[in-house]
């Protein structure tokens, strides 16, 4: 079975794609004035040598504008090709990567996203480091992050075959784009 999986970081497209038994991988950092939305599409173009059965992305959280473009491009893909879609949330593939530490993502509002025991919630980082030194493992913005996490994604997939309820393409949101940190809101 062919699949694809692509993330958005900040600066780096992750690329991945699995046919056969084979995997292939290659993380694209962007030039300056380079976009996600100009270089992820090309990107993919140039490398897919196969027809892919499978589009894996996440739905975040994360940018917004990367969740959008990630999610645009599955649906687009999977008009062409026919494909399935498999669309996990972040925080998940970022657990798995990292064999079961607690992901965080930076949600530039001074504060994480993060997954604890199932919990999807907001801490700042001093309350991280205060888990971290209770002896919790961090990994994702703090702690390791994993060198390709469109690869993750591909392996996630291949791992959790009776995951396929995962195709709805929906962006994950923690709270919504327009929510004011409670240093903004007056």
């Amino acid at each position: 079975m062919a699949i694809i999986g692509f993330y958005l970081s900040p600066n780096c497209c992750h690329l991945a794609w699995h046919y056969g038994e084979q995997f292939f991988e290659q993380i694209y950092v962007l030039e300056p004035g380079q976009t996600h939305a100009g270089a992820l599409v090309p990107l993919i173009n140039k490398f897919l040598t196969f027809t892919p059965k499978i589009i894996a992305t996440t739905t975040g959280p994360g940018s917004f504008t990367s969740i959008r473009i990630q999610l645009a491009t599955a649906i687009g893909l999977k008009i062409g090709y026919g494909a399935e879609l498999f669309c996990p949330n972040t925080l998940d593939i970022l657990e798995y990567a990292s064999g079961g530490a607690i992901p965080c993502i930076d949600s530039f509002r001074d504060d994480y996203f993060v997954k604890i025991d199932d919990v999807v919630t907001c801490k700042n980082e001093p309350e991280l480091r205060i888990l971290e030194f209770q002896g919790k493992k961090l990994c994702g913005d703090l702690g390791q992050f994993p060198k390709n996490l469109a690869l993750s994604l591909i392996k996630y997939y291949l791992a959790n075959p009776q995951l396929k309820n995962l195709n709805k393409p929906d962006p994950y949101y923690v709270r919504t784009p327009e929510y004011k940190t409670r240093a903004n809101f007056k």
